[in-house]
């Protein structure tokens, strides 16, 4: 097992020159580039049409009845609605939070819905606790079938977030939970040739809003990983079977302390906000049509945020003076 802090103390060895090309050589890479450009216009045309014709098919539900779904931080607002929605269509739900108290509750509100239903205590930024996690979960309940990475910290729960000690909390549970998670549960999807991850972002991946840097970080993080298992998962020939969700929730009506300081703060208060209910309805409507990415709820396409990444700042500045404020 190799280590990153002793392979930085090693000397650096640096790559051996690119060959030099001859302008011939140089000329015959131009037109290949151009040849392959032309076959690519050529294809992604009748590709385009067939998928914008494709767009206003409605997309039948998969069938998810017996699966089992693992959802992180499934005690308490979003996560225990999602685990809710998921029991609604019959799934068993496996719900995984450092609030014991609250996931019984959960947990006894799931087996109303006639599915089978567990609560473990589970620190998700600890891989070791994650990797009994899932030895547990396999022979308490069965394989996971569905990943909901839900748990994450929200910003302004204490006075100072930026201290050492709470920006690597923020990353070990926002960010680093989701590889631990990964890394236990992909394989056995593989194996299986059935599976589902969703991870929560945040509208703010799309959209920061200038008052949370360690929140909006954790988001935009998020956003890469899915895109990069997505891609992954394309690679080692299992996206037939195995899918992946990103969900970007807007502000949600979740913990009190959240919601009293945003009403404060200028623009993010005049934002719509929404009950967790309403989002998870929408998280798992799209996970079970194998959307890859939506707003929670899908009021719009995620895709109309696309442009907030490049555009001026003038002009998201002008935006929120004129209309958030």
């Amino acid at each position: 097992m190799g280590s990153l802090v002793e392979f930085q103390k090693l000397p650096y060895h640096p790559a051996d020159p690119l060959p030099q090309k001859t302008f011939l050589q140089k000329v015959l890479v131009g037109l290949k580039v151009v040849l392959k450009l032309l076959v690519y216009i050529a294809k992604v045309i009748p590709l385009s049409i067939y998928l914008w014709l494709k767009s206003f098919r409605c997309r039948r539900p998969k069938d998810i009845r017996d699966w089992v779904a693992l959802v992180t931080g499934g005690a308490n607002g979003l996560g225990r609605q999602i685990a809710l929605e998921l029991a609604k269509v019959g799934c068993h739900v496996v719900v995984a939070d450092l609030d014991a108290e609250a996931s019984m509750k959960t947990v006894l509100e799931l087996r109303y819905y006639g599915v089978k239903a567990v609560a473990y205590q589970v620190d998700v930024a600890c891989p070791d606790q994650i990797r009994d996690l899932q030895r547990k979960i396999e022979a308490d309940i069965g394989p996971v079938d569905i990943l909901v990475n839900n748990a994450g910290i929200l910003p302004f729960m204490v006075s100072d977030d930026y201290t050492p000690e709470n920006l690597q909390r923020y990353m070990n549970c926002n960010v680093l939970s989701n590889f631990y998670t990964v890394n236990a549960f992909l394989p056995g999807m593989y194996q299986r040739q059935r599976g589902h991850i969703v991870a929560i972002s945040s509208l703010a991946a799309y959209f920061p809003g200038g008052l949370y840097r360690n929140y909006a970080t954790t988001k935009y993080a998020i956003r890469g990983f899915m895109e990069e298992l997505h891609d992954e998962i394309y690679l080692a020939g299992h996206n037939k079977f195995v899918k992946t969700t990103t969900a970007f929730p807007i502000i949600m009506n979740t913990r009190k302390e959240l919601i009293d300081t945003i009403r404060k703060l200028p623009y993010i208060s005049k934002t719509p906000i929404v009950e967790p209910q309403v989002a998870a309805e929408s998280i798992v409507r799209n996970l079970r049509i194998n959307r890859r990415k939506a707003l929670a709820p899908d009021w719009v396409s995620i895709g109309w945020f696309a442009f907030l990444d490049d555009i001026h700042r003038k002009i998201k500045y002008l935006f929120l003076d004129t209309v958030l404020t």
